[in-house]
């Protein structure tokens, strides 16, 4: 791994993880891999989202191009929910704290690597409150007051999602249109469309354009 002048650092967990059965959680490093491997299918290369699993619940990602970090995890995030409804028959959330900032000590592996981006991701993890679900930090601490705010009501669709909608976003996330997305989940254009209105998704495609605009 190179140096980056500004990466995009994740940390993140499984959200309230002491409520999953035991049997359950030692599924859910399988889930996250999956998820995260099925985000990078609608990715370039320089997009892509490399990432290790640190624990059973816990892990930490890289993004070499900050701008299209925030996309990359709600799509990673919609995903989850959905699968691990599919896969487990529970709902659950994730955790998610992002720093975007350099990286001064690069190494192969990420948890070996040291820097601000990474100090930024788990110190935003560690001061999160039981409630919440994602957090931005960058260098700039006037971004950073507006990250705090639309970050606080992102958290509350994220945690509204149904599986469904989760399901329906994530395919929506992906670039496909209603109608693509009909045909995937074998339901109505009509279906796909209420279900995007419950999710908000006018309010989280606005989210990410803002989001692009302040980081670029």
């Amino acid at each position: 791994m190179s140096n980056k002048p500004y990466c995009s650092i994740i940390s993140g967990e499984l959200a309230d993880s002491n409520k999953v059965p035991r049997d359950l959680l030692a599924k859910i490093p399988d889930i996250i891999r999956s998820s995260l491997q099925a985000v990078n299918k609608h990715k370039d290369r320089a997009d892509r989202i490399d990432f290790e699993i640190i624990r059973m619940d816990e892990f930490l990602a890289m993004i070499e191009t900050p701008q299209t970090a925030l996309h990359s995890i709600l799509m990673f995030a919609s995903q989850f929910r959905y699968e691990t409804y599919k896969e487990l028959g529970i709902r659950t959330e994730l955790r998610l704290s992002m720093g975007v900032g350099p990286i001064e000590y690069a190494r192969k592996e990420l948890r070996e690597s040291d820097g601000t981006a990474f100090r930024e991701a788990a110190a935003g993890l560690r001061d999160m409150k039981r409630n919440q679900r994602l957090s931005i930090t960058t260098q700039e601490s006037a971004i950073n007051d507006e990250f705090k705010v639309s970050c606080g009501f992102m958290d509350i669709l994220i945690h509204n999602w149904s599986d469904e909608q989760a399901e329906a976003l994530f395919h929506c996330l992906g670039g496909k249109n209603q109608v693509k997305i009909s045909e995937e989940l074998n339901i109505s254009q009509p279906a796909v469309n209420r279900r995007l209105k419950a999710a908000n998704w006018d309010a989280t495609e606005r989210f990410i354009k803002r989001y692009e605009i302040l980081i670029h």
